[in-house]
């Protein structure tokens, strides 16, 4: 079953908080927010007193980073890309993306041009072994399963970790291209 991502954060007046209230809200981050009504809702508006917010906290099921003063423009693009993301690729694997990329925008970017190929239920070296041998990513052409019973499993998926951009995640292995 897929699981989407999501992002939410806890919106609150600055102004207020400065003046010692904790003034705000969770509010998600999708393409259907409307964050000047989001803003209104904490007190936050133009020409008056309290004109600025600040995110005190946020929530997630992806490895993304959110500032205190990262912007509605900013979390308008992030919803948009998590939107195109949730049409294109699991949660797990997503995450599994990230922990083999150096950020959000280039773990976005592999994942929407699909550069990486995910073997689901892979857990350690001897799993990655095994598919490689048995999906035919090593050999082409069947190998005969008298050949088979001799190989090292567990050696061929270290060493393909080894030299491949790859990962272990919760529930497979990923490998960029």
């Amino acid at each position: 079953m897929k699981k989407d991502m999501f992002v939410r954060v806890y919106l609150t007046n600055l102004g207020k908080y400065v003046e010692g209230y904790l003034i705000g809200e969770w509010v998600d981050v999708t393409t259907n927010t409307d964050w000047n009504e989001e803003l209104k809702n904490i007190g936050v508006k133009a020409n008056s007193d309290y004109e600025e917010y600040f995110i005190t906290d946020f929530d997630s099921n992806i490895d993304i980073k959110i500032g205190e003063y990262t912007s509605i423009s900013e979390l308008e693009k992030i919803a948009e890309q998590i939107e195109e993301l949730n049409a294109t690729v699991d949660v797990d694997v997503f995450n599994a993306i990230l922990d083999c990329s150096s950020d959000f925008e280039e773990a976005y970017n592999i994942a929407i041009n699909g550069d990486y190929t995910y073997f689901d239920n892979v857990n350690d070296n001897s799993d990655l072994g095994h598919v490689l041998v048995d999906e035919g990513y090593l050999f082409s052409g069947d190998l005969d399963e008298n050949i088979k019973m001799y190989l090292d499993y567990e050696s061929i998926g270290r060493d393909y970790v080894i030299n491949v951009n790859g990962s272990f995640s919760d529930n497979g292995f990923i490998t960029l291209h």
